[in-house]
Order: C-alpha cells, then sequence, then structure tokens
C-alpha cells in the first residue's frame, strides 16, 4: 500500500485531526479504519512456530495458531514496536527522565514480560500518525487505549479488554450537594470540556448550568475555587489529577451511577494489524490471565481507579 492510499483511507476514516479522546468518545464507523491486514499467503495454513512464554506465570499458555502467522515470533526476536501519541495519565514518556509511564505503559509491559518480548521500543507520534505507521508496518501495535465498536472490529485487531473506561463527577470533599447522578445536577453549575460528549449529556438534563472549558487542567482547579458546583469528565484524568493534588479537597462522587453503562464495549484496549493473529491472540491470553489474578487491578489503583475498572 502506497503512502497515497494510507492518507487516503486515514482521511476517509476521520482520523485527520482527532485527538485519542475525541476517537474514543465519537464511536463513529468513520474512526474505526484503523488497521485492515494484507493479503493472506497463497497455500494451505500450517501451524507457526511455537513462541516461548515466561514459564514463571503459572498455568499461562497460549493458543496454538493455525496459519504461518509468526508475528509474535517475530517480535520477540526484533522488539515490539509501540506507538503513542504520548497521552497523560494514559501512555507517555516522563518529560524528566524519559521514561514511559502510564496505565497502558504498565500492562504492556507486564504483558511484554509474559511473553519473553525483551525490548519494547516505544514510538511518540502525533495522532494523526498512528493509524498510517502500523498500516506501513513501521509500528507493530497502538499503545493507546481504544474502544471497541462492532465497525471498527471489521478492520482492526482488538485485544482482550484491558479497563473500564467511564466518566465520573468530581464534587468537594463530602459531596455536600448528595450528586450520585446527573440528574442530581439539575439546578446546580457543572463543567466540562468544551465541545466534547459531556457536556451534550449535560444538555439532557433541563436546569443543570453547564460551564465549558477549553483544557482538562482547568476543571478540578475551578471547581476546588467554588466556581463550579461540579465538573464531569475522564475517569482515568480525574483519578489521577486527584492523586496529585490533595490539598483541593476534592473526590469522586460515589456512588454515582454511570451514564456509560459497565460492559464489554466500555473497556478500553489495544489495536493490531489484522494479519498479526499470533501477536494478537497471544496478547488477549496474556491480558486475560492478568485479570484473573488481579495484576492489572494492582495497576489500576496506582493510578487513582479501583477494581470496579477491572
Amino acid at each position: 500500500m502506497s503512502n497515497d492510499d494510507i492518507g487516503k483511507r486515514c482521511a476517509e476514516a476521520g482520523f485527520g485531526h482527532m485527538t485519542r479522546r475525541e476517537l474514543i468518545r465519537a464511536g463513529s464507523a468513520g474512526a474505526a479504519a484503523l488497521v485492515a491486514g494484507g493479503p493472506a499467503g497463497a497455500g494451505e495454513a500450517r501451524a507457526a512456530m511455537p513462541p516461548a512464554i515466561d514459564t514463571n506465570f503459572k498455568d499461562f499458555t497460549l493458543v496454538s495458531i493455525n496459519s504461518d502467522d509468526d508475528s509474535l515470533v517475530k517480535v520477540q526476536t526484533n522488539g515490539l514496536i509501540a506507538a503513542t501519541s504520548n497521552d497523560w495519565p494514559y501512555s507517555y514518556l516522563d518529560a524528566a527522565t524519559g521514561a514511559w509511564k502510564g496505565l497502558d505503559a504498565e500492562i504492556i509491559g507486564f504483558v511484554a514480560k509474559m511473553l519473553k518480548i525483551s525490548n519494547v521500543i516505544v514510538k511518540p507520534v502525533d495522532w494523526d500518525a498512528l493509524v498510517p505507521g502500523v498500516l506501513d508496518h513501521r509500528f507493530d501495535m497502538i499503545a493507546d487505549s481504544i474502544n471497541y465498536t462492532p465497525e471498527r472490529a471489521k478492520v482492526a485487531a482488538f485485544c482482550f479488554p484491558t479497563y473500564y473506561y467511564a466518566e465520573v463527577v468530581v464534587v468537594p470533599k463530602g459531596n455536600p450537594l448528595n450528586i450520585h447522578k446527573l440528574a442530581d445536577l439539575a439546578g446546580h453549575s457543572c463543567g466540562s470540556l468544551l465541545g466534547s460528549n459531556y457536556t451534550e449529556w449535560l444538555k439532557s438534563v433541563p436546569g443543570i448550568a453547564i460551564k465549558d472549558y477549553k483544557d482538562f487542567n482547568q476543571l478540578l482547579p475551578e471547581l476546588a475555587h467554588g466556581r463550579v458546583d461540579a465538573v464531569i469528565y475522564d475517569q482515568p484524568v480525574m483519578a489521577a489529577l486527584l492523586l496529585q493534588h490533595p490539598e483541593w479537597a476534592l473526590e469522586i462522587a460515589d456512588p454515582y451511577d454511570h451514564y456509560i453503562l459497565k460492559n464489554p464495549n466500555a473497556y478500553s484496549r489495544y489495536v493490531f494489524r489484522q494479519s498479526d493473529v499470533q501477536l494478537v491472540s497471544a496478547f488477549s491470553a496474556a491480558l486475560e490471565w492478568m485479570q484473573f489474578h488481579g495484576e492489572i487491578n494492582k495497576i489500576l489503583e496506582k493510578g487513582g481507579l479501583s477494581g470496579y475498572n477491572n
């Protein structure tokens, strides 16, 4: 596929100027055209070379792939090239140390140990360059989490779910207005990011005074200074900011009736080329083992999330 063809496909898919967060929120069929695999080779399928795994992880196994795909073996040999849009607090390079950090960075690092991938090469690129880079085989995977939709699954290989991704409402400590669902915000003011789907949700509830902000970093300081009664935004972002700033005396409303229901469609995942069956299958097996043994929950807790997100 030529660079012109790749560019055309991405433009048609709506990737031109979307951020990762906007992609997840959009949920459109057009945003789905991630990574269609190349044409299958001629001849009979044969079992791929059995890849090695770390046997220290009790009862961890991989399924046998009945094809000539050896994509896991290749990254075990050559290294896994993981592309990220440098998206805090999910997958980013620390400005001070250059280390790869974040929820997704830790999860993928754990998977790499299980799969004996000794070298993970992180490539921070603009969001617009992620999909073309995978299509052009410059990257092996997109290491930013993306939500599943049936339309996207027609052209992208999605791994096993990683963690539940939803919205939260943040309120002053003690939740003085007793906010536990969107309807409870009627008669009060609530802030969110300008142009996000959260503001659209707020518009559906009569009586909410909506305050739009251009940067999510403005939300919690505005709430802490009493300029707004509550804010609604991405759960992992709010949890990470609250961990960094206990002096703000804010908390996530709990219990809270999430607008986004908890089901597999609301979980973040990683995407790969459809042709890399062995690699996607191995990633999924490792993630499922991590979920079963509580390893993902340990990572989420460090980011201010909980077992509810597992």
